[in-house]
């Protein structure tokens, strides 16, 4: 899309790149008990909440389940402190195989960072979530850039198994 049909944009819309494929769009449907469900063209579904991947539905694998959110440092992201932790259950399928493991997340603010959406550059600010499953040997990085003011979370790099199917998520338009 072009800077200007970004600016112009009438509903809540992300860029999507799954699995280092193609970009795609995607458009909120719903914002229901802290969760956005953002939808595509072809139907798939991807559940956010506070920048948070929780669920995906209509992939080739998908992200089931992740528990503990009430924990999760990213629900109050201004008030993150470098080294907070995070324990959690994760449940995703890899290659139609469901898999669950235990992870332990630990969290790290890095030099805060500018990038352009519309044509617009701002200075986001940037954490760092390491996260390991020790169960399946497994660990990898998830990152997000968070607007300065609100804490929102407008871009971010996320895994939905371990080290497993990278979602890349870029916020065009906000919600109200």
């Amino acid at each position: 899309m072009t800077d200007q049909e970004i600016q112009s944009l009438s509903n809540p819309s992300a860029y999507v790149r799954i699995d280092g494929q193609q970009q795609i769009v995607m458009v909120l449907g719903a914002f229901e008990n802290g969760e956005e469900k953002w939808v595509s063209q072809d139907r798939t579904l991807m559940v956010l909440r506070q920048g948070r991947l929780i669920k995906t539905l209509g992939w080739h694998d998908n992200l089931l389940s992740v528990s503990n959110l009430e924990q999760d440092p990213l629900a109050d992201p201004l008030r993150l402190v470098d080294g907070a932790r995070w324990s959690h259950m994760l449940s995703w399928t890899e290659n139609n195989q469901v898999r669950s493991g235990y992870a332990e997340s630990t969290f790290h603010r890095l030099e805060d960072q500018p990038f352009t959406i519309g044509g617009k550059r701002q200075i986001y600010h940037v954490i760092e979530e390491r996260v390991t499953v020790d169960d399946l040997g497994k660990n990898w990085v998830n990152r997000f850039w968070l607007e300065p003011q609100t804490g929102t979370v407008i871009k971010s790099v996320q895994s939905i198994g371990a080290n497993y199917f990278p979602i890349e998520t870029t916020l065009l338009k906000q919600r109200n």
